[in-house]
């Protein structure tokens, strides 16, 4: 999975990899499988339909730029995750 952002915090998660750099965009590979990544995940989850238990992207993007994002970071209705 890649994240795109403006800036980016100091302390990254071991499951996130800067994988090219420009001045106006850095590019994150987002280790899907590493198990502290799978704990963020779990932790995101909730009940997005009677029934249906899952993470919405919109979620999942606002806790990636959190996380991962310094304070200039795309806002997160233009963040787009590629898997």
């Amino acid at each position: 999975m890649k994240l795109y952002l403006t800036d980016i915090s100091l302390n990254l998660p071991p499951w996130a990899i800067i994988t090219s750099q420009t001045p106006d965009l850095i590019e994150l590979e987002i280790n899907d499988h590493h198990p502290d990544f799978q704990l963020f995940f779990n932790g995101l989850a909730s009940e997005i339909q009677p029934g249906v238990v899952g993470v919405k992207s919109a979620d999942l993007c606002e806790a990636l730029v959190d996380r991962c994002g310094g304070v200039g970071s795309v806002p997160v209705g233009e963040t787009r995750i590629f898997v």
